[in-house]
């Protein structure tokens, strides 16, 4: 099967502009969300918000495809994608609260 670029009609500049856009707003709201919950400092259930953010920007992106006419491949690999931006954040604070909490005991011993 066989894909050619296609053109993008001019009516569609506009949505294209603002979904890019929101994909970025909702994009830095998942990572500011999450990060001021792990740092405690807010409380816990504004997680719910970046969770939600994150779900606005899987939606931003899936439209952002569909109104640049992406191939069903490079779909994938965008869903791919956001999967690894809501996985991402959870590995990296698990990796420094373990390394934190080994020098912070090796401190403590000496």
């Amino acid at each position: 099967m066989e894909y050619y670029i296609q053109d993008i009609p001019s009516s569609h500049f506009l949505p294209i502009f603002v979904v890019s856009a929101l994909v970025i707003l909702f994009g830095m709201a998942y990572a500011g969300f999450f990060t001021v919950v792990k740092l405690k400092l807010v409380k816990r259930y504004f997680m719910v918000f970046a969770y939600l953010s994150w779900l606005i920007l899987v939606g931003c992106i899936y439209y952002l495809g569909e109104l640049l006419k992406v191939e069903p491949y490079t779909q994938k690999v965008l869903i791919g994608a956001m999967f690894g931006y809501l996985v991402f954040p959870h590995v990296v604070y698990f990796l420094l609260e373990k390394v934190h909490n080994r020098f912070e005991s090796e401190s403590n011993q000496i």
